[in-house]
């Protein structure tokens, strides 16, 4: 054999060397480190992974610019914890090296409002070192690091676009004393994850606080998977976060100059959409998609259409893409149907009524194979849902009106996509025939996820009547329903009349607006005292709240009999008010 010398093996091992540097991870990881203020003194515990060859600090470019990820752990975890899923997911999504990503550590052993200040200051310490852009700040957390990473949202939406958490819940909520949450054009946005395989009280204090995100207004995406545990790298789940969340912008801060130049100069499309305007996102940008999608030219429609797809731009574009659903071109129609499928996964009711009215009403489709098409969106707006929490009921109630359709393939696709609902363990070598509907049949299906799905919301059912002018309990409630979403203290007025006169809704809706801080301070232990009368008085789900609110012990003493008591009640009176 030939001698290899020195020289050359250098050489061979410089090569090497040369190969693994470009193959590496596009990052600058660091060991955990911390932020101190003037005087030497610790403001925080953190870790930073930051993209090699970012851009210098005060950057104004966008297309330079990086978006931050604020990652938290669960409590008595390595501060960089959580850094892993997310990193990973931008890797596979092909967009890492657009976001420093920040690990920060508690002030005690669990996050707590002590960590709100050092937070902000970590954030003003990453927006003042990089090229931070402040409308793409997002929070990222597991356990406890959910919880602060709700809470912190919640306080701060000025700072923060949207939340992605994990494994555990949160409680502390903005009270809403003059103006209520505005989940269109202010409020921050979350997507909620339960893991199935977790820890049992964990999976009831997630799906408790899922359900007071719910009623207290936010736009929420709530995803339940059978088959994640209690860590947090689930690649299914985490890329159709970070896909949803990296598309937000945030609603409180307005465009740079910069930014409102590409809004003037959008280009042409070139790239199938306009990318300028999907870097700069929002209702700002939406106006210039809205102002494309009516161009003469259908290139243009379609590359606006298209973008809707690689951006989120708030419900008023959608309802204009919705419009294209009639276009005369092909091209233009089935960009709209695909950007709409997306954003009916992310549950836009504008999406979702869209695909729905194109597949319940055959007459609104240009051609069938847009209807079809449409279907296809739809099983993609519940491929989460369908074996999970079924958060949007009118998608169902659609697809299940399609299983009597004229038209067999999609009366196929319908049946295949609500398989798992109607017939979950099916094999065909089971020896039985095939359940054509979950028991008790659709329609008894339909209305218990309603039901679910309304929460609180579904005892405003009696105010269908029509305008209520007497003082009694029942007319006192539905004025204050019809003030929720307006004026939400006097809405609280009119509901606690309704409640001490004895009327059991009532009763159930102050508990719940006591405890989300719907139109009065929030306050744990009064919406304990109310559901307790309304759970006494027969209702369900403020039993499940009341049996919930004394095994946390938030706000009251936690108190094991009373919890198992309403558990049981809940039990033995109705399995769906409960998650």
């Amino acid at each position: 054999m030939k001698p290899i010398s020195l020289d050359s093996s250098l050489r061979w091992l410089a090569g090497l060397l040369l190969l693994a540097g470009s193959i590496a991870p596009p990052l600058r990881a660091a060991e955990e480190t911390e932020l101190k203020d003037d005087s030497g003194k610790t403001i925080i515990r953190y870790v930073a992974e930051i993209p090699r060859g970012i851009a210098p600090a005060g950057t104004t470019d966008p297309a330079r610019q990086v978006g931050l990820f604020l990652c938290f752990p669960e409590h008595d975890r390595p501060t960089g914890d959580e850094l892993l899923p997310v990193r990973e997911s931008l890797q596979r999504l092909g967009i890492r090296d657009g976001y420093v990503l920040l690990a920060g550590h508690p002030q005690g052993r669990k996050f707590g409002a002590a960590d709100h200040e050092p937070i902000e200051k970590l954030i003003a310490w990453a927006k003042k070192n990089y090229p931070i852009n402040p409308r793409r700040v997002y929070m990222y957390g597991k356990g406890e690091g959910g919880k602060i990473s709700g809470e912190f949202a919640m306080a701060h939406p000025q700072l923060v676009t949207a939340s992605i958490t994990y494994s555990w819940g949160w409680w502390t909520m903005p009270s809403e004393l003059k103006e209520p949450i505005d989940a269109l054009n202010s409020a921050p946005e979350f997507y909620m994850v339960l893991g199935m395989r977790d820890l049992s009280h964990h999976i009831t204090t997630v799906r408790d606080t899922y359900g007071r995100v719910n009623e207290k207004g936010y736009h929420v995406i709530y995803r339940e998977f059978d088959d994640l545990g209690a860590r947090t790298y689930h690649p299914t789940s985490n890329d159709d976060a970070i896909q949803w969340v990296t598309r937000l912008r945030n609603k409180n801060v307005a465009p740079s100059s910069q930014e409102l130049s590409l809004l003037k100069h959008p280009g042409k499309g070139a790239e199938r959409y306009f990318s300028a305007l999907a870097l700069v996102g929002g209702a700002p940008a939406g106006a210039v998609v809205q102002t494309l999608l009516d161009s003469k030219d259908a290139g243009v429609r379609a590359a606006a259409a298209e973008t809707c797809r690689q951006a989120i731009f708030g419900e008023a574009t959608i309802t204009a893409l919705a419009g294209k659903l009639s276009d005369p071109s092909p091209e233009v129609r089935r960009a709209a149907i695909l950007a709409l499928a997306a954003n009916a996964n992310w549950r836009s009711e504008a999406a979702q009524q869209a695909l729905i009215g194109l597949v319940t009403k055959p007459d609104k489709a240009v051609d069938r194979a847009d209807r079809v098409s449409a279907v296809d969106a739809l099983g993609q707006a519940v491929k989460f849902q369908v074996k999970g929490v079924h958060q949007d009921p009118p998608v169902f109630r659609a697809l299940v009106s399609l299983l009597d359709d004229k038209d067999e393939e999609l009366r196929v696709m319908a049946a295949n996509i609500l398989a798992p609902i109607r017939d979950r363990d099916f094999r065909g070598d089971l020896g039985r025939p095939e359940r054509k509907s979950p028991d008790g049949g659709w329609q008894r299906w339909l209305d218990g996820i309603t039901a679910k799905a309304a929460g609180f919301r579904k005892d405003y059912e009696v105010c269908a009547a029509g305008n209520r002018d007497s003082q009694g309990p029942v007319d006192l409630y539905c004025k204050g329903g019809s003030y929720l979403r307006k004026e939400p203290a006097t809405a609280f007025q009119y509901t606690l009349q309704a409640a001490e006169q004895g009327y059991v809704p009532a009763q159930a809706a102050a508990g719940i607006m006591y405890a989300v801080g719907k139109g009065v301070q929030q306050d744990y232990a009064e919406a304990g005292k109310w559901w307790i009368k309304a759970a006494e008085g027969g209702h369900v789900l403020a039993a499940n709240n009341v049996s919930m609110l004394y095994r946390s012990g938030v706000g009251v003493r936690p108190d094991p009999a009373v919890a198992d008591k309403w558990a049981k009640f809940v039990a033995e009176h109705n399995t769906n008010a409960a998650h």
